[in-house]
């Protein structure tokens, strides 16, 4: 959770927000998963409302935290690639590749904004929780959101450069 390449207090009040967001979901995955195995298998009454909501968790921080990984650069890249072109070439390489991470999070934002709409016109719900799709699906387009924020963050900060390109 480190802001080194935070921008000011929004940022780090972002990495924050990021933090404990995915943190809680995680405990509240476990609780969820524990109840429900309790229920199914020590009451033989299984509530189907738990795996569901679970589920729900688990896409909802992986989408967090994925948006979270494009602030720093976290995410699989081919830096093996980009050091092949000539050292002038890379600026403009990695401009290419983040505008293109870029458009591919906005088609992916315009579409959740899509089905968010649809979810909120509708009022379907999810079967066992009772959950609006509109909140479900609204919650993966602010994640988009975010990824194309925390992305033109890094690359302002320079965390897409070449230079700190991490081979793991």
């Amino acid at each position: 959770m480190s802001s080194t390449t935070s921008t000011g207090g929004f940022g780090r009040w972002l990495d924050r927000a990021e933090f404990w967001f995915i943190a809680l979901a995680c405990v509240g995955i476990v609780v969820l998963v524990f109840l429900g195995v309790l229920s199914r298998f020590v009451f033989s009454n299984p509530m189907a409302w738990s795996e569901e909501l679970a589920r729900y968790l688990f896409l909802w921080a992986a989408l967090v935290g994925a948006a979270a990984g494009c602030r720093t650069n976290q995410h699989g890249g081919i830096p093996l690639l980009v050091h092949k072109f000539p050292a002038s070439w890379q600026r403009g390489v990695e401009f290419f590749v983040t505008a293109l991470v870029l458009l591919v999070l906005a088609v992916l934002a315009w579409q959740s904004v899509d089905s968010t709409l649809q979810g909120l016109s509708s009022g379907q719900t999810s079967l066992a929780s009772g959950i609006p799709i509109w909140v479900i699906n609204g919650i993966a387009m602010l994640a988009y959101l975010l990824a194309i924020l925390r992305t033109t963050q890094g690359f302002r900060t320079g965390a897409y450069h070449p230079r700190n390109a991490v081979a793991e």
